[in-house]
């Protein structure tokens, strides 16, 4: 599975109140951790700055469909702007880049 950084972004701030009503109901319930793990997508960190309106996620996701499946509701109901990154850990980054300095040699 791929990892990937969601800078998810409120519009507005009606959209932040009502996502963050959904969002308070759904965790509360469990209904998020079920939301946050499923088969091909795995919710890895959540961090929240609602003074700016956003939320950081860093997940791991199988193909297009299984982000579409997570986000799309929020996306739809709520307006939330979603910029997706993918990114690499730590070990991929030193395991690259000793390919990319031996090639370079």
């Amino acid at each position: 599975m791929q990892m990937y950084l969601a800078d998810c972004v409120f519009p507005d701030i009606e959209g932040q109140l009502a996502a963050y009503k959904s969002f308070c109901e759904l965790w509360d319930s469990g209904e998020m951790a079920k939301a946050d793990n499923f088969p091909g997508f795995e919710m890895l960190f959540r961090v929240h700055a609602p003074g700016a309106g956003r939320v950081t996620c860093l997940f791991k996701a199988g193909s297009d469909a299984q982000i579409f499946e997570h986000f799309a509701p929020w996306r739809a109901q709520y307006g939330i702007e979603i910029d997706l990154t993918p990114v690499i850990g730590c070990q991929d980054v030193v395991d690259h880049h000793k390919k990319l300095f031996a090639k370079m040699a």
